[in-house]
């Protein structure tokens, strides 16, 4: 009977810079590991039989009276090591190092689909703080932590903490805080778009209506699916992707809509075992939005409606047609938390035909 390997997790050598940034590279596929690699003060790395194996990286900052935090800002394995326990010894011996610090709380940000991660976080007394959560524990400190956590634009990615929250969030706040967000930044598009004048009284009310209309059908259409299949979900908000929505407004005039995602109620989920029935949400989520984007389209086109109706029909397919891409068609970095990914890992025949009936939709308007 073999005996397993001795890990040895120390801190990293000035030589052994290119070998932790190339299995960076190896951990983390596409433009992540161009645009959001950085050295940190603190890189602990684990070696199993002289090579290396895995990297955690920390950092410490200051959290005002007196008081210290510690962030993990990457904790990755080489792909042939993964699953061996490495990153438990990692993230312990970087826990060990902010104790030695004497850091009162860590953070870490973590892409919703990493559960591996985000398991050892959960393991280790972390927990999930929601964006009303981060108001509360830092206040005006708030912005200086999401830049030096790198949580600006991370559409989908959670903030870790130890200690957690200590009380349950409001995933029904949540829920109505981004229909009221998306439904502010689309009146701010159309003000714009006005030269800052006066905005269409259809639209004060048709677009917050409408944001209502569409965010509820994809909520409760992936809910329902989810709960038909024995898994009961939760709504989580993106709340840094709505800083990636307003810059989109505020400096392109477009809309951008961050439209949260349908999480399995336990913090120590398994992505690839919850997909059979993440994946299945995911259709019935996008499928709502698809119909009501193509069928606003339609009418406009054909329909010879009623004048009232027609700006309706036209502000449906400005909210739509966005959503529609981006939940459905588009699946690249940093667009991985919307319904496509799911989908494409679920079924990926299956989302072919759905992300191109998703562009036509989404180009219908603008071409016919």
């Amino acid at each position: 009977m073999s005996t397993p390997a001795a890990v040895t997790v120390r801190p990293m050598r000035e030589d052994e810079r290119e070998t932790v940034r190339a299995m960076f590279q190896r951990s983390f596929a596409g433009l992540k590991r161009w645009f959001f690699f950085s050295w940190t003060p603190d890189v602990l790395v684990a070696e199993r039989d002289g090579q290396l194996a895995g990297v955690v990286m920390a950092d410490t900052y200051p959290l005002g009276a007196g008081r210290t935090g510690g962030c993990v800002a990457w904790i990755f394995t080489a792909p042939e090591a993964r699953g061996t326990g490495i990153g438990h010894r990692l993230i312990d011996a970087a826990l060990e190092l902010f104790d030695s610090y004497g850091c009162d709380e860590v953070t870490a940000i973590v892409e919703s689909t990493n559960t591996g991660s985000s398991r050892l976080f959960a393991t280790r007394g972390f927990g999930i703080l929601s964006f009303g959560q981060q108001l509360r524990r830092y206040r005006w400190w708030l912005p200086g932590q999401w830049w030096r956590w790198r949580h600006l634009g991370a559409i989908g990615h959670f903030v870790w903490a130890r200690p957690g929250p200590g009380r349950p969030d409001s995933p029904t706040a949540q829920w109505w805080a981004t229909v009221a967000l998306t439904a502010l930044l689309g009146l701010f598009v159309l003000w714009r778009g006005a030269g800052f004048g006066a905005v269409d009284p259809t639209a004060v009310v048709a677009v917050p209506v409408l944001c209502l209309l569409f965010f509820a059908a994809r909520w409760w259409a992936m809910r329902w699916t989810a709960a038909a299949k024995g898994l009961q979900v939760r709504f989580r908000a993106w709340e840094s992707g709505f800083l990636v929505s307003a810059v989109v407004a505020v400096a392109l005039g477009g809309f951008f809509p961050v439209a949260g995602g349908a999480y399995p109620q336990s913090p120590e989920w398994c992505y690839r075992d919850a997909l059979p029935v993440l994946g299945p949400a995911a259709v019935a989520g996008v499928l709502p939005a698809l119909v009501l984007t193509a069928a606003a389209w339609a009418l406009e086109t054909w329909g010879g409606v009623p004048g009232p109706v027609a700006p309706w029909l036209s502000y449906a397919q400005m909210l739509g047609a966005p959503l529609v891409l981006f939940d459905t068609a588009v699946i690249v970095f940093p667009f991985f938390a919307f319904n496509g990914r799911r989908i494409r890992d679920w079924n990926p025949r299956l989302w072919v035909p759905l992300a191109v009936a998703a562009v036509a939709v989404s180009l219908a308007g603008t071409f016919w």
